[in-house]
């Protein structure tokens, strides 16, 4: 990425059908994960399948919610000078 978008920026692609139609998409798997979870659909006989499995479901929802919830503010913080802020090295940073 060359440089930052404008706040302007961001709003029009915030607002944009294609990005409201993946907003959509996104939010219709995460409550199908939601549903499947509170069905069972997760559980296994095997602890660590189980634990496996639901790390993961739980990481593929947090990105799908950081995408959601993604407002400009956040978006900046998360840059700086077109450069991710935080970012280093794989098994640099920690879990949130």
């Amino acid at each position: 990425m060359s440089r930052a978008l404008t706040e302007q920026e961001f709003n029009e692609w915030k607002s944009h059908p294609m990005t409201r139609a993946l907003m959509e998409i996104l939010s219709k798997r995460r409550e199908q994960m939601r549903l499947d979870w509170e069905g069972g659909s997760f559980t296994d006989y095997d602890e660590r399948a189980m634990a496996l499995t639901n790390v993961g479901n739980i990481g593929t929802c947090k990105g799908y919610a950081f995408v959601q919830d993604l407002d400009y503010e956040t978006y900046t913080g998360e840059i700086d000078d077109g450069k991710l802020i935080g970012v280093g090295p794989a098994g640099s940073g920690s879990a949130d």
